[in-house]
């Protein structure tokens, strides 16, 4: 499972480019008329038509979205609070018995469910991706069979 949670966390947060070649002369329509209705909640999709060898070419540039690289790094500073605030409470006087049993007890919770919520945002981005590319190909697909 760890190789799993490391593919998906890997591919939440990576940047590629895909291309799709074509032929057809209406291709930008079609791939525009079956994208429109399609959101994205964890890729950033930009589309470029450009010329490439064998005719007309898709290109996609897939990112991370900007407010998911905010929401990581929010959830490592939480972290990176709690794991202080167990310190303090552990070695504390101050803090009562409960709060030196609950902080650390939170900061471990926390800390045990970052990865399977990484893993989570990572196959939901790769989902996205799949979806769009099954939408695309079926849009520049021939219809002559």
């Amino acid at each position: 499972m760890g190789s799993e949670v490391r593919r998906a966390a890997a591919a939440l947060v990576a940047r590629r480019e895909e291309r799709f070649a074509t032929r057809r002369g209406d291709a930008r329509e079609r791939v525009e008329r079956a994208l429109a209705p399609m959101a994205f909640s964890s890729v950033d999709v930009r589309r470029e038509w450009a010329e490439g060898p064998g005719g007309l070419e898709l290109v996609l540039h897939l990112s991370p979205m900007p407010r998911l690289q905010a929401w990581l790094r929010a959830a490592s500073l939480l972290q990176l609070v709690l794991l202080a605030a167990s310190v303090w409470a552990i070695s504390s006087e101050e803090a009562s018995r409960p709060v030196a049993f609950l902080v650390p007890m939170v900061t471990g919770f926390v800390v045990l469910a970052m990865p399977i919520a990484g893993a989570a945002l990572g196959s939901q981005r790769e989902g996205e991706e799949a979806r769009l590319r099954k939408a695309i190909r079926a849009a520049l697909a021939d219809d002559a069979g």
